[in-house]
């Protein structure tokens, strides 16, 4: 398998479109149209922690250490996945949505494009 290149992260933080306790839905790859909460957003890698039906788990092998009382095993870890294949879920239509930023008195708020739902931040 080869190995996986990291490329130099950018200087400026990038933006992401999913925040912390967003309810998403998956747009590609095996878990395509589970949906699911997000719990962390890593925006300079554009990825996001997902977790729900939604949730792909990485099996990392941990060895034994009796003196600093980790048991051996297996254990299941949360991978993160990238934000392209998130989208908002829009209560009101169930479906996954493209928003648009508003500017108001609260600040920007988020706004489903077809339904014209308001993302309020739930932080």
């Amino acid at each position: 398998m080869a190995s996986k290149v990291k490329l130099p992260k950018p200087e400026k933080q990038l933006k992401c479109h999913v925040r912390t306790g967003d309810k998403v839905i998956v747009l590609s790859g095996d878990n395509k149209g589970k949906t699911g909460t997000v719990i962390k957003v890593f925006p300079q890698d554009q990825r996001a922690l997902v977790e729900g039906d939604a949730a792909v788990y990485d099996t990392k092998h941990v060895k034994a250490n009796p003196q600093a009382g980790v048991e051996g095993g297996r254990v299941q870890r949360l991978r993160p996945l990238h934000v392209s294949k998130l989208a908002l879920l829009d209560p009101t239509t169930n479906k996954p949505a493209r928003v648009r930023h508003e500017r108001g008195e609260n600040g920007v708020v988020r706004v489903a494009k077809k339904s014209g739902h308001k993302f309020t931040a739930n932080r």
